[in-house]
């Protein structure tokens, strides 16, 4: 088992409540990585927290626990986003440490994964938390938008049962979806000996149960041993439970130590499931049948799939209450053979905790499959168009100015690509100029972009001219990369793209490498933009709408997002002719990127001390203010006017500009 670094667990349960799957899991994971388990948000008030500031805590062997302190309330719609952003600055705080996860596992109904996060998505989900979502208090309507939303961002989903992990395909055709059942922790063989006439049952109790059977084995007299605590929430159960803990065949321990089950597992001489048929539990795996057979003993289940799955006549299954206490009393009244025994813990062994962990871990290292696919890099060089741009592209020298630009930038920077597997589309207007024409015929003289003259450019010819270019290959997927001609991108920028269209497994998705850079004369500032300009779309050939169906910052509105992490991807260049780039970021030196861009920052330098000054205290928030500020507005106006709207003021203020310009010469 390789050893390709630690595992981030964004849990759904604190650490020191009930071993449940996620602790055992996590646990039998620590065996071959570092686990970092992440509690959920706790209030500052409530007892987990250590103080107002995040905490980590070694808790066992290759794991450590972090508690974030947040806002009391930290589920509700208000208060989450906060307790989110404080969540991200913590792990953000463990990546500066130079503690990269390999993968990050959320696994709670209400958690979400982080932004800017290397490593392999996995959503674990060990419940059908939808149907489950009275029993934990929250609402059904809200789970299912975060499950859709994780299951969106994910590269992976793990569920507990062949039903749950079917249904979550359904809702994300395309995506990986690994059958992990939950696992027992194998037992040394029970002593020799005779046991008590006693069933066990071992687990909360709650709305899950089947109270109807457990009344029914205790009015038959059969002795019940019940351990584990009360976690119901209906009034009504409340009574039922009172009443049946009351009933002499019954004993009940509400809370004991997890070291001390074997024990009172060998003093049993069967174990029981007898959980209620509902949606939620037709979709669980009970912990507990497992452990039964890890201690070698018999056990009767209600008719549930998990139950079935395990396909053993151990496992006696039952769907009525005579049924299941009939049931109880044969393997009550039958003295188990050593064979049986031994029989009974091998079911259990081959499915222990640490051969979830090892199949959990061969799905997380499992390279993405090579994506095989046509790309196209698509560029609008200075095709006609109405509103806001037009203005700036009616400036006498604009058309110069960008011929240059693009010749500097962004031409050398698609040519130093790594990957050269793609083609490269520039429109141009039918009507440009011959000067422009004759460096166009020298630019595209050994093949490395394609021009078309066109007017103008609809989704219906856009296709057609890609198809035409694909030179009848038989691939089933498009890819399509919108590059804007007097920007640049790293040298490695398509190669990063194709690894990443793999995870998309045939479904249309949105692609974005969310950090790069800023070049301003001879500044270089660094920034994350998670819906750039420079954005991609993979999809199917068939039905295709490629990336510039919508604004690059819209495209999540129709389609899943994947975010490509890693060094900066791309590189916008300030100056005076850009239509909408501006300043943004933090200023940085260009020394570390070099690389990355060869050739494009040879006139960036690094900041001298005073400007350094100057950046922290004054540069860098003045400039997240002013951004925070537009993105509000242009969200508010987006909301009350839509696109046209936004057009609309755009064009205004650049017919302002224009005119103060020519005021000025």
């Amino acid at each position: 088992m390789s050893a390709n670094g630690p595992l981030w667990w964004i849990a759904g349960t604190p650490w020191n409540e009930i071993a449940g799957t996620e602790k055992q899991l996590a646990s039998a994971l620590a065996e071959y990585r570092e686990v970092a388990w992440v509690d959920p948000p706790a209030p500052v008030f409530g007892g987990r927290a250590r103080g107002v500031l995040p905490s980590a805590e070694k808790v066992a062997h290759r794991i450590s626990r972090i508690i974030v302190p947040v806002p009391p309330g930290a589920s509700r719609p208000v208060i989450k986003p906060v307790a989110e952003m404080m969540l991200q600055r913590a792990l953000n705080s463990r990546l500066r440490e130079g503690r990269t996860p390999a993968a990050v596992i959320v696994a709670g109904p209400l958690a979400r994964f982080p932004r800017g996060i290397l490593g392999v998505k996995v959503f674990f989900v060990t419940d059908d938390w939808v149907a489950g979502a009275p029993l934990m208090g929250f609402s059904a309507a809200r789970i299912d938008r975060c499950m859709r939303r994780n299951l969106r961002d994910a590269d992976l989903v793990a569920a507990v049962t062949p039903d749950l992990a079917e249904r979550l395909q359904q809702l994300q055709p395309g995506l990986r979806v690994l059958h992990l059942p939950n696992g027992c922790v194998p037992l040394p063989a029970p002593p020799d000996g005779p046991r008590r006439k006693t069933a066990v049952l071992l687990g909360q109790l709650n709305e899950r149960l089947d109270l109807s059977i457990l009344e029914a084995l205790a009015t038959a007299g059969i002795e019940l041993k019940v351990i584990g605590p009360r976690t119901e929430r209906d009034p009504a159960v409340s009574a039922r439970l009172d009443s049946i803990l009351a009933m002499d065949s019954v004993s009940w321990e509400p809370e004991i130590p997890a070291a001390a089950i074997p024990d009172r597992l060998s003093r049993a001489s069967a174990g029981i499931t007898p959980y209620a048929d509902t949606a939620f539990n037709r979709a669980s795996f009970p912990l507990k049948t497992l452990d039964y057979l890890s201690a070698g003993l018999p056990v009767v289940a209600t008719d549930l799939p998990a139950a079935r799955w395990l396909r053993t006549g151990h496992v006696l299954i039952e769907g009525t209450a005579e049924g299941f206490v009939a049931a109880v009393k044969r393997v009550l009244e039958a003295e188990p053979t050593r064979e049986q025994i031994a029989e009974r813990q091998h079911v259990a062994r081959e499915h222990s905790w640490d051969a979830r962990a090892r199949a959990f871990l061969a799905a997380v290292d499992a390279p993405a499959p090579a994506w095989e696919g046509d790309h196209f890099l698509i560029t609008r060089f200075n095709l006609p168009t109405p509103g806001p741009e037009s203005l700036v592209r009616a400036r006498d020298g604009w058309l110069r100015e960008r011929a240059e630009l693009f010749e500097r930038y962004c031409l050398p920077s698609v040519a130093a690509q790594t990957q050269t597997a793609f083609r490269w589309v520039i429109y141009f207007d039918p009507e440009s100029p011959h000067w422009l024409r004759d460096r166009i015929r020298e630019w595209s003289a050994g093949g490395l972009f394609t021009p078309i003259f066109r007017a103008s450019v609809e989704n219906g010819q856009l296709l057609a001219d890609l198809r035409s270019l694909s030179g009848g290959s038989a691939a089933a997927e498009l890819m399509t990369t919108n590059l804007d001609n007097d920007d640049g991108v790293a040298a490695d920028f398509v190669e990063r793209l194709q690894q990443a269209a793999g995870h998309a497994r045939g479904v249309r998705s949105a692609l974005y490498l969310p950090r790069g850079l800023i070049l301003s004369g001879r500044r270089l500032f660094a920034r994350t933009d998670r819906t750039n300009a420079f954005c991609s779309v993979v999809e199917p050939w068939a039905g295709a709408v490629t990336c510039w169906t919508e604004w690059h910052t819209m495209l999540g509105r129709t389609m899943p997002v994947r975010e490509v992490q890693g060094p900066p991807g791309w590189l916008q260049v300030v100056h005076g002719g850009n239509v909408s780039n501006r300043i943004r970021g933090v200023r940085v030196p260009p020394e570390n990127y070099r690389g990355l861009f060869p050739g494009l920052l040879s006139g960036a330098e690094p900041p001298s001390a005073a400007e350094r000054t100057y950046e922290l205290l004054l540069g860098t928030p003045r400039r997240a203010v002013r951004s925070g500020l537009r993105t509000a507005a242009k969200t508010v106006l987006l909301q009350l006017a839509g696109k046209d709207g936004i057009d609309r003021v755009k064009e205004h203020i650049g017919a302002l500009k224009a005119a103060v310009a020519r005021g000025r010469s």
